[in-house]
């Protein structure tokens, strides 16, 4: 029986600039301002990533930092900030199916992304989106979820993520997890598992 593939999603499959959302903010705000700091707590405050409505960080922003944009404006700049890896695609459309997607996201950037990359989407079974299923990785009850739906033991999956907190997390609920640090590295791990 072939492994379970779950590939992360952010600096797996599709780079992503954090540090050009920070500075569009920065450069239509007060000077001075500590947009990092600010951005970030509202950000968890709304816990956008488990289904929190973005769209609220706009008049917090406004108010905070002294931001000019408008809504349209900042959901702009802040979806317009990713490349995809053309070479780990290629690779994640080689592997055995079932494989799926287990990504730390939210409603704005799975907008912006399905509308301008869906190949990628469409390159799996079934996307684990923490925005739609309101957990966070590496939670332990993300894992499970995933299971509930492969229908495999923990031991017959295989993830790959960027973080290694969530490779943590996704060896300590028994999966094989290691954390992406390159196509070929990628290759020959998954190729090292398939071989056990």
């Amino acid at each position: 029986m072939p492994l379970v593939h779950i590939l992360d999603l952010g600096n797996v499959l599709i780079a992503h600039e954090e540090g050009l959302f920070y500075e569009r903010v920065r450069e239509r705000g007060r000077a001075g301002a500590p947009v990092v700091e600010v951005v970030n707590r509202h950000l968890e405050e709304l816990a956008v990533d488990i289904g929190g409505d973005f769209d609220q960080l706009h008049p917090r922003l406004v108010q905070d930092l002294g931001l000019t944009m408008s809504l349209a404006e900042l959901r702009l700049a802040w979806n317009d900030i990713f490349t995809p890896i053309g070479e780990m695609i290629e690779l994640a459309a080689a592997m055995p199916r079932p494989r799926y997607l287990l990504s730390t996201t939210n409603e704005p950037h799975v907008t912006w992304l399905r509308e301008h990359y869906g190949y990628v989407f469409d390159l799996f079974d079934h996307c684990f989106l923490t925005c739609e299923i309101g957990l966070r990785k590496p939670d332990l009850a993300l894992f499970r979820h995933a299971e509930s739906v492969t229908q495999q033991p923990p031991e017959r999956h295989v993830f790959v993520d960027d973080r290694e907190e969530n490779v943590a997390g996704a060896r300590a609920a028994g999966w094989h997890a290691f954390q992406f640090a390159g196509v070929e590295d990628c290759r020959r791990r998954l190729a090292e598992l398939a071989g056990r």
